[in-house]
């Protein structure tokens, strides 16, 4: 058989409803197939006769007659609605959002297929009728959650279908056709060891020879990325993006809840983060980014509107920023060539912790392997850097007044230099680079080698905890500013300028809920960086009792809720977002919760200036 149409065939072997046909009725199949090429931008289906398409290659939307996204095809999704009677997705137009390669099987063949084979030409109403279904559920339901911010284990749409490292690769082969799924989760007692894929089969097997009686162990993806169940969608798509995976495991606590694809999390319906992060994954110049990224206002708007919570908000947000900073990067890498070692580019601060907001400025850093040389690769790196935080800026997301981001040349540093810096933060600190600490040790990598990270994130939780001094100097710096409660607990507000009347939520609210959070998982040596996963990690711990950690966790949401709701009034009026409410506008109740909330501050305050009692005079 010739080269590209046995390709044909071997892709056709694991797509349905192709994937049923025995081996020879695919290869008799395949030759009746045409190849059709669409640049971006393209109208789909091409012009022609009648097929069913199959999408080899990139991706396609398919828009209702109002303009509403109705399907988004990835790799290895079939459109046969011109060959199906009074189908309504014939009505739908389609147009390429990248280049894309398509697989036809002209309608005669296909009905000479059905006839063969009656069970495909049933598959095919079923699809069809599931598919409209779905879109209908998605048109015209304006309080309905976004798909990205769904939570995964809601996305989960089966048991997971696993298999033991033991069993052979034809077991295996087997096991995925019978249960018609892409994807095999490897287990040993109970918790997941790996993933096999179909890719696997055809990569590390079949091109590579082995005999059908090889372990699983012998080809399988070891300790696979997860995910918990809690996270949103769109943060699966910006993982598997960055990582090249189209697979993701749903994990917690060792508990296996199940498997999401690419496929499944990319057929996202109307303003969508998923479809955001997707666009902006794909940009193909700065232009483009800043397109997207203006739509990020109104996504957040939307999300709050349809009462989405807080926490998940900052995620997008932070996400959002996130997919912007990797295809900044990868645009930049595009240009210069490959990097001269490798790197981690790490964010930190918010967005570190997945609590970002709209007009947020930026904060990040490099990580260079310990084979950098400034004299031979600094001018590459501070190239991109700047490139890129200049890229982020023109997105939204000003340069950071202190000029802590990586086109500041000391927010580039090999490896062992940010070994040692953070060792001097740790084992010699003052009430300066405390500060530093509170900002930096809330970092995340979110493009480049994640390798490098891990290090610097055992350093913090292994050494933090032996070094009370930090702690004195952390807790000095997070009780500089009391909260703004009076005498006899009345709210102590702005008294001139701007924001006369006003509360700062997030200076004397938000801020101190997050360095407390951050100084209890430090103590604890917990490597969580997001203040709620913070505080439940380190409740019943030495420092912060049960009860302490649920009532700051109530307090954080509270503000959050509150923030967000004034935001929103900001942005349906066309002013931009802050965080100075006036409690003068709030209900009575709203007061009050205000109250508890910076009580509930200074009590916890108080318990950690006790707790390190010898702060140094400023």
């Amino acid at each position: 058989m010739h080269d590209e149409l046995a390709e044909i065939r071997d892709f056709l072997e694991h797509c349905p409803p192709f994937d049923g046909l025995d081996i020879a009725s695919l290869a008799a199949l395949t030759r009746h197939f045409v190849i059709r090429y669409l640049r971006r931008g393209a109208t789909f289906p091409p012009d022609g006769n009648a097929c069913l398409w199959l999408l080899r290659q990139g991706a396609i939307e398919l828009r209702t007659a109002d303009g509403q996204l109705a399907r988004r095809m990835a790799e290895g999704d079939v459109h046969d609605a011109a060959c199906l009677p009074d189908s309504l997705e014939r009505q739908w137009s389609g147009r390429a959002v990248e280049d894309t390669l398509l697989y036809g099987l002209p309608q005669a063949d296909l009905e000479k297929l059905w006839g063969d084979h009656p069970e495909l030409r049933q598959q095919a109403f079923s699809d069809l009728g599931q598919r409209l279904r779905q879109a209908r559920r998605g048109a015209g339901l304006p309080i309905e959650r976004d798909l990205g911010s769904l939570p995964l284990a809601t996305l989960v749409a089966r048991s997971p279908v696993c298999a033991r490292a033991t069993e052979t690769i034809r077991e295996a082969a087997m096991r995925m056709t019978r249960e018609r799924v892409s994807a095999l989760l490897v287990v040993d007692g109970g918790r997941l060891c790996g993933i096999v894929t179909d890719r696997d089969l055809r990569s590390r097997c079949l091109a590579l020879g082995l005999p059908d009686n090889t372990p699983l162990s012998a080809i399988m993806t070891a300790n696979p990325f997860t995910l918990p169940p809690d996270a949103p969608g769109f943060e699966a798509v910006l993982a598997m993006t960055r990582r090249g995976i189209h697979h993701l495991p749903v994990v917690e606590h060792g508990r296996l809840h199940g498997l999401v694809s690419s496929t499944d999390l990319l057929h996202a319906q109307g303003v969508s983060s998923v479809h955001l992060a997707d666009r902006i994954r794909r940009a193909g110049d700065l232009a483009e980014l800043v397109a997207h990224a203006a739509e990020l206002p109104e996504l957040w708007f939307n999300l709050a509107r349809r009462s989405e919570t807080t926490p998940v908000l900052g995620r997008i947000v932070s996400g959002i920023a996130d997919a912007l900073a990797g295809r900044l990067l990868t645009l930049a890498e595009m240009r210069r060539g490959p990097p001269p070692v490798p790197y981690a580019w790490i964010v930190y601060g918010s967005q570190g912790r997945h609590e970002l907001t709209l007009n947020s400025d930026q904060d990040n850093a490099l990580i260079l392997a310990d084979g950098f040389d400034a004299s031979h690769h600094g001018a590459y790196f501070a190239q991109l850097a700047r490139e890129v935080c200049d890229g982020l800026a023109a997105c939204g997301f000003t340069h950071c007044p202190g000029e802590m981001m990586a086109s500041n040349p000391r927010w580039r540093q090999s490896l062992a230099g940010w070994t040692r810096l953070f060792s001097d933060w740790i084992e010699h600190t003052d009430r300066q680079k405390a500060r530093l600490a509170s900002n930096l040790f809330d970092f995340r990598v979110v493009h480049g080698d994640e390798q490098l990270g891990r290090p610097l994130r055992r350093q913090i939780a292994r050494n933090c905890p032996r070094h009370d001094t930090l702690f004195v100097h952390l807790v000095a710096n997070a009780c500089s500013i009391p909260p703004p409660l009076g005498f006899f607990r009345q709210l102590v507000v702005i008294r001139e300028g701007e924001h006369e009347g006003d509360l700062d939520i997030k200076r004397h609210g938000l801020l101190p809920i997050v360095d407390l959070a951050r100084i209890h998982a430090l103590a604890a040596g917990v490597r969580e960086t997001g203040t709620l996963p913070r505080l439940r990690a380190a409740a019943a711990g030495r420092l912060l009792s049960q009860d302490g950690a649920e009532t700051l966790g109530a307090a954080f949401e509270f503000l959050l809720a509150l923030r967000t709701r004034h935001q929103k009034e900001q942005l349906s009026q066309g002013l931009r977002a802050d965080n100075f409410v006036a409690p003068a506008s709030l209900s009575a109740g709203d007061r009050q919760s205000l109250r508890d909330v910076f009580l509930a501050v200074a009590r916890q305050q108080k318990a950690l200036q006790l707790a390190f009692p010898h702060a140094p005079a400023q």
